[in-house]
């Protein structure tokens, strides 16, 4: 239990910054996913998906 408390979940423990850029992404697909043009709906949730992993693992 002492491992999760430190490091978080899969040894993550995240910062302001990643939680913000996460609520973004967030709010990306919400505003994007029902659009009508299929470039604007896959295009959100892919923006979305790359800059949430490399804010989370990257450690930018």
């Amino acid at each position: 239990m002492y491992w999760f408390a430190t490091k978080g979940l899969f040894g993550i423990s995240p910062t302001t910054d990643q939680l913000i850029v996460v609520n973004l992404a967030a709010i990306l697909i919400a505003t994007t996913f029902n659009a009508p043009q299929k470039v604007i709906k896959w295009g959100g949730l892919i923006v979305a998906a790359t800059t949430t992993t490399c804010a989370i693992w990257c450690g930018h």
